[in-house]
């Protein structure tokens, strides 16, 4: 047997943050078909045990019950990452000792080398000083290898991130497979050197003299949308306070990066493979999965936007139902009377977190609740969705698909616009939130099946692990890895989500130039395309059509009509217009064009606001530009000219405890949730509490910032382990 390839499965593992010294054990859930809305089923499975003398597989448990933390200190994930071998027959197979021996090697021939990034930092004061990076270099040994996140910036050569810890598995006769394992960091805090409260001396490490993070205030085209996340000198939030925001200078222990193999074969010949890791927050409600994925964006970026016509029926139902499904475990996270923009218990909605409340500050559309306040409520939406995936089960929901935000309505706040489904969620860059394109084409061709066949839907899958099946790789599991730790529990496009911000994935799309992740503005160019930095890229022309980014008009309703439409203008945005999220807008661009070039049209003039593409007189220049490929040659490794190490994670909160109060829940309610412990109350309404509430009460405190019943900046800086709790059947887990 030959060897032809490595692969590293999964191609993107997930490793959680947590402060115990002892990995989470196994997981995963399951859906109750008996009651297929009902909370999933978290089911312990088998846990490989690392013997931290020898670093080899000792043994396996299987945990009677779930404990997500242990002592004071949550349970970290710890991803194992395997070694898979492309053979001269065409198999993806593991790679284990036996397959070595054959060859005439042993465990020596394997190497690895491990690079990962914070670019937070960097990523707003564009010093290169302040890039964060931890590299292993090549190392075959089984000892373990702390990851120490360097940077110029700091005091002194010696000070470091801790970024956790790689190490190669030993491989043995009972568990023979070539391995290895990403424990991430403890989820600490690292700052300036001044005195601080919330940074111990020892995590003192940021030299104030060299660098400007501290006292940092960001501006132009260093800004991300959402603005300003990062931990800011009070009062915080910015946007309460005439958006002014100075920085306090804090870091995080978060990154992402590569993992790399190498196998050195006897005739000096060597063969290498890669995949991507990355470090994020807990899996806090790890029962319940997210409406759209990062595994369905890149489901799409596999397949295209449309779902094949040869698919069984039965499968397209199966995954159109899982979608309604995971809308329900979103919104039943969201105390939808106050997301509505409905004031609350004599509070205004202007002072809390809801869409309305979003679009009235961006686009200074009218504040107004998005259905009647009357008949809003959590139980009654959820009903509502119970309703919609009993019609589409029983095959008579061809009405739904109306129902459905498509990509190009994001920016519709019309009363009708606001209303259609996912409802009540942010997306990318503050727009409504809108499935894939292929989710709705799954929903659209589960309809029309219908029509013809009732049968009863099956459990989906990725299908079988094949060089070729991308997707079965994507969903790979590897032994002993908790579904925390794959793709399908990650926020995706979203605004700007929470292990990665995907949008990151798709600025240098093209080659030659890099767009900023949220619009279309160039904010840097290769030799030869230099006088594009500052234009803004205006459509792509392609032989089948026109794909237009960004003449999506903001569209409101008329203060004479409120069943009419205008078009919604700013000082910051006078011509109402709107970029589209990436992922969707595209999409078709990947499912045709990868490698070949496209025509596209860049405004001729520099330009801070967004600008419509005008034939007569014309305001672009086209030229052409190559798509890239979207994964690395003949894998699911999101290609490294696309995002570098730390490239994925830049656009997220520093630290990332800032997101849980910076960011509003509205749009990832199952990731981060807002309301739990939610059950009937008089009246038939739901009372629960606020997950950021300091005391239970069954009393919803929304959210204003300044509320003293709830959880605080540095509250979270200090103590996170022991305020977020984890929720299991929509409850506070006791353990």
């Amino acid at each position: 047997m030959m060897i032809k390839e490595l692969r590293i499965l999964p191609p993107f593992a997930i490793g959680r943050l947590g402060g115990a010294d002892e990995p989470l054990d196994n997981y995963s859930i399951d859906t109750d078909p008996d009651q297929p809305l009902g909370f999933r089923k978290i089911v312990p499975t088998e846990t490989l045990v690392v013997d931290e003398k020898t670093g080899e597989i000792s043994k396996t448990h299987t945990a009677q019950a779930m404990q997500f933390t242990k002592g004071d200190h949550i349970r970290p994930v710890a991803p194992f990452l395997e070694v898979f071998a492309l053979t001269d027959k065409n198999v993806l197979a593991p790679l284990t000792l036996e397959m070595l021996g054959e060859m005439g090697l042993g465990p020596s021939a394997v190497s690895w080398r491990v690079n990962v990034a914070n670019r937070k930092v960097v990523r707003r004061t564009a010093d290169k000083n302040d890039l964060v990076s931890a590299d292993t270099d090549w190392f075959f040994d089984n000892a373990p290898r702390t990851l120490k996140g360097h940077c110029k910036n700091f005091v002194s050569k010696a000070a470091y991130i801790d970024f956790g810890c790689v190490r190669f598995i030993k491989p043995n006769a009972k568990f023979p497979q070539i391995r290895l394992r990403f424990t991430p960091a403890k989820g600490l805090i690292y700052g300036p050197n001044i005195k601080d409260p919330v940074i111990p001396r020892e995590r003192a490490i940021y030299d104030t003299a060299k660098g400007s993070w501290y006292k940092f205030e960001s501006h132009g085209e260093n800004e991300t949308v959402p603005p300003s996340l990062f931990a800011i000198e009070p009062p915080a939030p910015s946007w309460l306070y005439d958006n002014v925001a100075v920085s306090r200078g804090y870091l995080d222990d978060a990154c992402d990066g590569f993992v790399e193999v190498k196998l050195t074969l006897k005739d000096g010949k060597k063969l290498t493979a890669r995949a991507r890791i990355c470090a994020g927050p807990p899996a806090v409600v790890p029962d319940s999965l997210f409406v759209r994925s990062l595994a369905d964006d890149l489901e799409q970026v596999i397949h295209g936007p449309h779902v094949s016509s040869t698919e069984a029926p039965e499968v397209t139902r199966a995954r159109a139902e899982d979608i309604v499904r995971r809308a329900f475990e979103t919104v039943r996270f969201m105390n939808v009377s106050v997301m509505n923009g409905n004031s609350f218990k004599g509070r205004s909605a202007l002072l809390l977190d809801s869409m309305p409340e979003e679009e009235a500050a961006d686009t200074e559309r009218a504040l107004r609740p998005i259905m009647s306040p009357e008949s809003v409520d959590t139980l009654a939406i959820m009903a509502l969705h119970q309703q919609v995936y009993a019609a589409l089960r029983g095959g008579a929901a061809p009405w739904f698909l109306r129902l459905l935000r498509r990509p190009d309505e994001v920016s519709d706040f019309t009363d009708r616009g606001r209303r259609k489904m996912p409802a009540l969620m942010c997306g990318a860059d503050n727009s409504y939130l809108a499935l894939t394109h292929r989710q709705i084409d799954t929903i659209r061709k589960a309809v029309e099946d219908s029509l013809v066949t009732k049968s009863t839907a099956p459990e989906i899958g990725a299908g079988q692990l094949t060089p070729r099946n991308l997707t079965a790789q994507i969903h790979y599991q590897a032994a002993g890895n908790p579904i925390s730790s794959r793709p399908v529990t990650s926020v995706a496009n979203c605004c700007p989500g929470l292990e990665v911000d995907f949008r990151a994935a798709w600025r240098r799309m093209f080659e030659g130039v890099t767009l900023r992740e949220y619009d279309n503005l160039v904010v840097d160019a290769e030799a030869g395309h230099k006088h594009l930095k500052g234009h803004r890229l205006l459509r792509i022309k392609l032989p089948d059509g026109t794909l237009v980014l960004t003449t999506n008009f903001i569209k409101g309703p008329a203060t004479s009509d409120p069943q009419g439409e205008i078009i919604l203008t700013t000082d910051e945005n006078p011509n109402g217009l709107a970029p589209l999220e990436w992922s969707n807008a595209l999409a078709r661009i990947l499912s045709g064009y990868q490698g070949k070039s496209v025509a596209c049209h860049f405004s001729k003039e520099k330009s801070e606001q967004h600008l419509a593409c005008v034939e007569k007189p014309k305001n672009y220049v086209a030229l052409k530009f190559k798509v890239r490929h979207f994964f690395e040659d003949n894998t699911a490794v999101i290609a490294s000219a696309l995002a570098e190490a730390g490239e994925l994670t830049q656009g997220l909160c520093s630290p990332w405890q800032n997101d849980y109060r910076e960011c509003s829940c509205y749009y990832w309610a199952s990731a981060r949730p807002d309301y739990v412990n939610v059950e009937p109350a008089a009246g038939g309404l739901s009372k629960g509490d606020n997950w950021l509430q300091k005391k239970r009460t069954g009393n919803y405190v929304p959210d204003d910032y300044a509320d003293q019943r709830l959880i605080f900046y540095d509250d979270l800086f200090t103590d996170w382990e022991a305020l977020l709790r984890f929720q299991v059947g929509g409850k506070d887990v006791k353990e």
